[in-house]
């Protein structure tokens, strides 16, 4: 059984913007309803806008192509951010008390809401979430010290940050384009949460998103996000550097790269080997290499980050790779000659509570849906409104509606349009008393001591839209003094 709120997720992604629309069922899994995309080499790059016209264009072209397939009209929907300068940093906070106290929930909420107004230069605080406690300056933590008796606390936070630039030019173009931001969410960590096991984050690991432009690195320890980072190198500059070497088009060198991977890692292949490339033969020794040499570069940037982030030898349940580029032949067998350590890295292509999709032909089943239907999951929100008549009067013949005519009258001869109102009346209702409910529990439970992102996220995008258009033109009059 599906719910009855349609959620709509937009990704900005470097070789192409693209948008989903769909439902949660009960049993948690996605049906997908309506896709679309259109290319966006022109206009982002290493996941940032850098044309605002033509990205505004082709969000509102991904919005149409979602409407034409849905008959509805979306009125808003959510983001996922991932792009060159999203990275993590640890903030601390410190709370001294006059006597010794015991921790209630509200100090770490006035601890947290601290941490949250720290302004960092250049940047807007995105997600953040809390790490441990030391409790009187000792050497021991506490991951909940609600109870803890102390007289000074202090909290450290991990906080995701992005470039502020990158966020409002990301912002200013769905204003462009006439689209509500419901929320954002950072891609990485709805990722992590579709795809990683509770086991996976305790154990400690890492995900790997290898996209077109960008490749980010994402470790977890104990439950916990410790560290992120975007590393702007992809698996186009491998397509790039085919091109250009053996002189073909684009996609001659993506479909080569599709075919033939680290190919030079299969033992079992004739050196001598050869394939027929504009009536030329090249060996696909000489291919091997050309994707190796770039694949290493990217692998070796990955290793780093992750030697950085202090927690390389502690990471049991490996590396999970995703992404588009994480279908390259032998990629797995290839990080792990760089990290002998590590234990052989596994692919996930897409959530693990499972999708289903209206239209097979929309599925890639290669990873580089994955975030984009992470987003999905998270909605919670209803984007689309059935359109109204006089719209649907006037909408072209591929984008009919079906409309049903049902019955005058039930069988019993009651008047049929009567019953339907009862039932709806019904429905409404027991939504009512069910939000109700889960109001209660919430109050009941009192608040998390680990907050969400979104919230974080929303505060720094309403201020934004009340700033309006005033943002831009008082930096262009800046630009042009």
């Amino acid at each position: 059984m599906e719910t009855d709120k349609t959620i709509v997720a937009i990704e900005l992604g470097s070789s192409k913007i693209s948008g989903v629309a769909g439902r949660i069922m009960t049993d948690g899994s996605l049906k997908v309803l309506a896709f679309a995309s259109v290319p966006s080499s022109s206009c982002i790059r290493h996941g940032a806008v850098y044309n605002l016209d033509k990205t505004a264009n082709a969000i509102a072209e991904v919005v149409e192509r979602l409407n034409s397939i849905l008959a509805t009209k979306i009125e808003k929907v959510y983001v996922g951010y991932n792009a060159k300068g999203l990275r993590s940093v640890i903030s601390k906070v410190e709370h001294q008390f006059e006597e010794e106290t015991v921790v209630s929930q509200e100090v770490i909420d006035d601890m947290f809401q601290q941490c949250s107004e720290i302004e960092y230069d250049g940047y807007v605080n995105l997600f953040q979430e809390s790490q441990e406690y030391i409790v009187d300056n000792k050497r021991g933590t506490e991951t909940d010290p609600i109870g803890v008796a102390c007289r000074s606390l202090e909290g450290s936070y991990l906080n995701i940050l992005l470039k502020k630039q990158v966020a409002d030019y990301i912002a200013q173009c769905f204003m462009t384009a006439q689209v509500e931001i419901v929320d954002g969410y950072v891609a990485p960590m709805v990722q992590a949460d579709a795809v990683l096991s509770d086991d996976d984050r305790q154990q400690g690991c890492v995900l790997v998103d290898y996209g077109a432009d960008t490749t980010t690195v994402s470790v977890y320890k104990n439950g916990l996000l410790r560290f992120l980072r975007v590393i702007p190198l992809g698996s186009a500059l491998i397509t790039r550097d085919l091109s250009a070497i053996l002189k073909i088009e684009p996609d001659q060198a993506e479909q080569l790269k599709c075919t033939y991977g680290l190919c030079n890692l299969i033992g079992s292949r004739d050196e001598a080997e050869t394939i027929l490339l504009n009536d030329k033969k090249v060996s696909l020794n000489e291919i091997g290499e050309i994707i190796e040499a770039r694949n290493e570069e990217i692998l070796r940037n990955v290793c780093s980050q992750i030697k950085a982030s202090g927690y390389s030898d502690v990471l049991y349940a490996g590396v999970v790779l995703t992404g588009g580029g994480s279908q390259l032949r032998q990629l797995d067998q290839a990080f792990k000659d760089l990290m002998p350590s590590m234990r052989q890295p596994r692919i996930a292509t897409e959530p693990a509570c499972g999708v289903s999709w209206a239209e097979p032909r929309w599925k890639r089943g290669d990873g580089s849906q994955l975030a984009l239907l992470s987003v999905m999951a998270k909605g919670d929100e209803n984007c689309c409104v059935m359109r109204k008549m006089d719209e649907i009067d006037n909408l072209a013949p591929e984008e009919e509606m079906n409309i049903v005519q049902g019955s005058l009258f039930t069988e019993d001869g009651e008047s049929a349009q009567e019953e339907r109102d009862r039932k709806e009346e019904m429905e409404r209702q027991e939504a009512a008393a069910k939000k109700e409910e889960e109001v209660r529990k919430e109050e009941a439970e009192g608040k998390e001591t680990k907050k969400k992102g979104p919230s974080v996220f929303k505060r720094w995008y309403d201020n934004f839209m009340n700033m309006g258009e005033s943002f831009f033109d008082d930096k262009e009059d800046k630009e042009h003094n």
